[in-house]
């Protein structure tokens, strides 16, 4: 069973309250490859492995849907996907971005991914994933989406 639980304090001093879910046998193995965060108006979450393929995938789609599920957005927010870290992008990876895009209609959320590299813009481009969300280059924009 998949819990959420919220790390250190509940709150830090710029409103951002950092989620970490993990089951209840092996805290932490799961959130290796993903660290969320809500903000105001949305949620950021970093990828933090260099490749999203089979293993990696269902694993971030869970961590990022706990925390969707857990809380209240407002219309109109974000879910920010940081694919900064990321290099490889799997077709398993690209549906991951179709699953999340869908729980972001459902909720009424704006998708939104940023720091994706050259080859992984291409890529979205190829597969018309960059119609279904919103890219982000600078971190004003990232800031701006979720302030």
């Amino acid at each position: 069973m998949t819990q959420l639980h919220l790390c250190g304090s509940s709150v830090e001093k710029n409103g951002v309250t950092p989620f970490h879910t993990s089951n209840d046998s092996d805290r932490g193995s799961l959130a290796q490859y993903v660290a969320v965060e809500r903000h105001a108006r949305g949620v950021v979450a970093r990828i933090t492995c260099p490749i999203v393929g089979q293993r990696e995938a269902p694993i971030i789609i869970s961590e990022i849907a706990d925390a969707l599920g857990a809380n209240n957005f407002p219309r109109n927010s974000s879910l920010v996907l940081d694919f900064s870290s990321v290099t490889v992008l799997s077709s398993m990876g690209l549906g991951m971005l179709i699953d999340l895009r869908n729980r972001c209609n459902t909720m009424g959320m704006r998708p939104v991914i940023f720091g994706a590299n050259g080859q992984l813009r291409d890529l979205l481009r190829m597969m018309k994933i960059d119609r279904m969300y919103a890219l982000m280059y600078g971190r004003d924009d990232l800031y701006k989406a979720v302030a």
